[in-house]
């Protein structure tokens, strides 16, 4: 395998494009918290090493919480080192809009970034640009609404070409894909796992970007083709995990070129100033990627989250059902009164509100029992990550036993 010491070597048949990937900046409001610092000593180490680049790709978790005063550093910090650096792209990451107002995180995404899209698209010198985002502030993971997937399918048939990659960048990682997505693990994220696999499938040219993880560079998995796609895992500048499942001081991020035969991918060690050997991986053009059966795949079992009540009335007293699937983790199935809104804000009758942790991923049954619920109007919401960000909401009616029998 190649092993250049830099970019543009002597002897080195130029790229047609070149562009750094980086992920889990994580910057703090303090610009002297190791973070922020990392994310400047990535900046300068870019510009050392690829000034004349097309550009940097930002895969999320920009801040570490979202706050203003952390997009306000992030900002500083980019404009104190942006002259004589390509633009930078960003997409959105859990850590920037979880479990608060997505509307007050997203403008301040949008006011610090200037990206004022959730998803969107760009083209470079003929090759195509993809970058996904969440559209609910869930904790660790990505919901992507019909809506998207149908816009994703559009433009991944735009112009696409076989021996042209298209680069597609989203902060969480696909279920048992690159490092740290394995179910060991449980750092796979994307809601909606399945119906993006499909979509990435029928184009075997993709190459997928994705950090979440902060796994570093050279583990097991870093770049993952068994199927779907190319995929890579994009470390943090921030922080490292290992394949040990430990914490690891460190900054790392890639360098890709891509010319007519191949993409060249490089990890980069930002703290150390150097190329990461055990890193450097080049796809072929045009990619092979085995073809699976969705049905057979093992790895294809989790899928838009959804539920079913097992009917619409019930009686006082009696036993609610609800069938989900596509759980994660410790997602929750609340009961509210018609019009109440799940939050952490809102304290709830605990007669209306109830919680359960049976919900096991993919699929299962709850059954709600001796509620002894008054006659009205309910919803059976399912709740994204236990901490009531609102998935999917079904109405239906407790009544009278005198009332329902009259019928």
């Amino acid at each position: 395998m190649e092993n250049q010491n830099f970019p543009g070597g002597a002897g080195r048949m130029k790229p047609n494009i070149s562009f750094h990937v980086i992920s889990d900046t994580h910057v703090d409001e303090d610009p002297k918290h190791a973070y922020s610092l990392n994310f400047d000593q990535a900046l300068k180490d870019m510009k050392k090493t690829a000034p004349d680049c097309d550009g940097i790709m930002h895969v999320g978790d920009v801040t570490d919480s979202g706050y203003p005063g952390q997009f306000q550093t992030m900002t500083e910090i980019w404009n104190r080192n942006k002259t004589g650096l390509a633009p930078m792209y960003f997409t959105t990451g859990n850590h920037d809009v979880r479990w608060a107002d997505f509307e007050e995180r997203m403008a301040s995404f949008r006011a610090a970034t200037g990206i004022d899209r959730l998803y969107y698209d760009i083209w470079i010198k003929g090759y195509h640009f993809i970058f996904l985002g969440t559209e609910k502030p869930l904790k660790d993971c990505a919901y992507l609404s019909e809506e998207q997937l149908a816009w994703f399918e559009r433009k991944m048939a735009e112009n696409a070409e076989a021996v042209k990659p298209i680069f597609i960048f989203v902060h969480e990682p696909m279920k048992n894909t690159v490092a740290g997505s394995q179910t060991r693990f449980g750092w796979h994220g994307i809601r909606q796992d399945r119906e993006l696999k499909m979509i990435l499938s029928k184009y075997p040219q993709s190459v997928v970007f994705s950090g979440h993880t902060h796994w570093e560079l050279g583990a097991l998995d870093t770049m993952y083709n068994a199927k779907y796609a190319t995929l890579f895992n994009v470390p943090s500048t921030a922080y490292l995990w290992t394949d040990e499942d430990e914490l690891k001081k460190g900054s790392q991020g890639y360098f890709v070129e891509v010319y007519d035969d191949k993409v060249f991918v490089r990890g980069r060690d930002f703290a150390e100033g150097s190329w990461v050997c055990d890193a450097q991986y080049i796809v072929s053009l045009p990619a092979y990627i085995p073809v699976v059966d969705p049905v057979m795949d093992p790895d294809m079992t989790l899928s838009n989250p959804s539920m079913q009540l097992d009917k619409q009335s019930y009686i006082t007293g009696e036993s609610i059902q609800v069938t989900y699937t596509g759980a994660l983790n410790h997602d929750a199935v609340g009961i509210f009164q018609r019009g109440a809104v799940p939050n952490e804000v809102q304290k709830v009758d605990p007669k209306v509100f109830m919680l359960t942790n049976e919900v096991q991923q993919p699929n299962g049954k709850i059954v709600f029992k001796d509620m002894d619920l008054p006659p009205g109007d309910y919803d059976m919401i399912y709740l994204g990550e236990t901490l009531h960000v609102e998935l999917t909401r079904l109405p239906f009616k407790v009544e009278s036993k005198a009332s329902f029998q009259s019928r």
